[in-house]
């Protein structure tokens, strides 16, 4: 495609949001190619050569990905072709996704006409309903693109729940296979989503009083929901005290959680916006808690990661709802830190930048292993804290100190992206020495061109960094 028929493409799919009624991102582009991201991130795990951990929902999930990357270029290709608007048109892509992804599920795993109908179903629906309403009701604050991974992974998220939860409530004894904190996370995470989507759908639950009664009632169920006939709260609390390794890295977690919000307190005293380097002390933060996680409380680290997502999620719902008494304290700290990308009513910088160092964990089929570490998948595990942790850090500071060569058409520096591939190769020869990592040729290979391409992608997309940048790299180091 030359520049003039990319020109073609980018009015006709601009004016097909205009008349959808949605206003991407601003000074970004449309960044249709994320929408690919999900699914090669799981398709890594199912086939290289180490698919004997992935189980059958695994499998299907990834197969339910393939049918939301299907449906997604559909979504593109009625934007460019200015059908989007039209209800015929959108029914027919849904109804051939639908098909596609049922159709897929049974000739390749075999599996009954029923559930691979309901599957197609309810993955193709529900992430066309969510993903239109995020770029409607959440104008500026995504492009196309990002809002398709956002939606795929909640709709992922959201299948995958679906397939394990009902064996949680029938049967009295967890699978061998199954993580059972695994299930405490999605149980923990579905209650907050159901808090977010009730607050969306019913205006007046907005409200202080009925929001902090909606949130007592959805824990308290949540708390109470049975996990093979014992209550979430009691597994979570089993699983914290049992272990006293665990009871002192959780109590680093907290002194790191102390320091930063120290820290976020002294920068709004000081009133003053916070520029780029400041930004980063967040990113040095998340490498501090997912390097020692990973290597000795892999399993915490998961459960840990996930909570935090939804507390961030209450604290945004809660400044979004101008919520009291806390609203103002919420406001004042999310505008002292915003991010250029921040242009949207919702501020989902900090949001990313979690997701982004959490999802190689989230999306690998078995991240810790009976030793409760990443063990041999530590690098792999590692690729948001080496690209976003590691890699966007030191290309952001050096970049800020000492660019001055720019990369044609960005803001970027050379020297920045330099200081990306140095710092990032510097660690992994670090944990290579200190024998926390295994490299054989085409591992350190691998990593070299992991680490190289995360840096030229950070350099060259105008796309949010936290988000594409982990999967990226998780992508490239999954093939090894």
């Amino acid at each position: 495609m030359d520049k003039t028929e990319k020109k073609t493409a980018s009015k006709c799919i601009a004016e097909s949001c205009r008349n959808y009624g949605i206003t991407t991102r601003p000074n970004a582009s449309n960044g249709l190619w994320l929408a690919s991201l999900i699914f090669m991130s799981q398709a890594v795990n199912v086939w290289n050569r180490d698919n004997h951990a992935v189980t059958l929902n695994y499998r299907r999930s990834t197969i339910a990905s393939f049918g939301l990357l299907l449906h997604s270029v559909c979504i593109f290709v009625s934007m460019r072709s200015g059908k989007c608007q039209h209800l015929a048109g959108r029914l027919l892509y849904v109804l051939f996704s639908i098909v596609a992804t049922s159709c897929l599920l049974m000739v390749c795993l075999k599996d009954n006409a029923i559930v691979c109908s309901v599957s197609g179903v309810l993955v193709v629906v529900l992430f066309d309903r969510i993903y239109f309403r995020l770029l409607r009701r959440l104008p500026k604050s995504f492009t196309l693109g990002e809002a398709a991974v956002v939606g795929q992974g909640f709709t992922i998220f959201a299948y995958y729940a679906f397939l394990q939860l009902p064996k949680v409530v029938l049967n009295d004894k967890p699978s061998p296979d199954l993580n059972v904190m695994h299930l405490v996370l999605q149980i923990i995470l579905m209650g907050i989503g159901v808090i977010l989507a009730l607050c969306h759908f019913l205006s007046f639950l907005r409200h202080s009083v009925l929001f902090y009664l909606l949130t007592v009632v959805i824990a308290s169920c949540t708390a109470l929901f049975p996990i093979f006939g014992q209550p979430t709260v009691i597994v979570l609390l089993q699983f914290i005290l049992s272990d006293t390794d665990r009871m002192l890295v959780i109590a680093l977690y907290m002194t790191l959680l102390v320091v930063t919000s120290c820290f976020v307190v002294w920068q709004i005293n000081r009133q003053i916006s916070a520029n780029t380097t400041t930004r980063k002390m967040f990113h040095i933060v998340m490498v501090l808690v997912y390097l020692p996680g990973l290597w000795s409380q892999c399993t915490l680290l998961y459960l840990a990661s996930g909570l935090m997502l939804g507390l961030l999620l209450m604290l945004e719902i809660a400044r979004v709802i101008q919520l009291k008494p806390i609203h103002p304290s919420l406001d004042m700290a999310v505008r002292c830190f915003l991010d250029e990308k921040d242009a949207g009513l919702v501020a989902l910088t900090p949001i990313y930048l979690l997701i982004g160092c959490s999802l190689p964990m989230w999306l690998h089929p078995l991240p810790c292993d009976l030793t409760d570490s990443a063990g041999l998948n530590l690098l792999k595990l590692l690729a948001g804290v080496l690209s976003v942790g590691i890699g966007d850090t030191t290309a952001s500071i050096c970049g800020y100190l000492a660019g001055k060569h720019k990369w044609p058409g960005t803001a970027k520096s050379v020297e920045g992206t330099i200081a990306s591939v140095v710092g990032q190769a510097g660690v992994v020869f670090l944990l290579y020495r200190l024998s926390f990592i295994h490299l054989n040729t085409l591992r350190a290979a691998t990593a070299g061109a992991a680490i190289i391409i995360n840096a030229l992608v950070e350099a060259k997309t105008d796309q949010v960094d936290n988000l594409v940048l982990p999967l990226v790299t998780y992508i490239v180091l999954g093939t090894a």
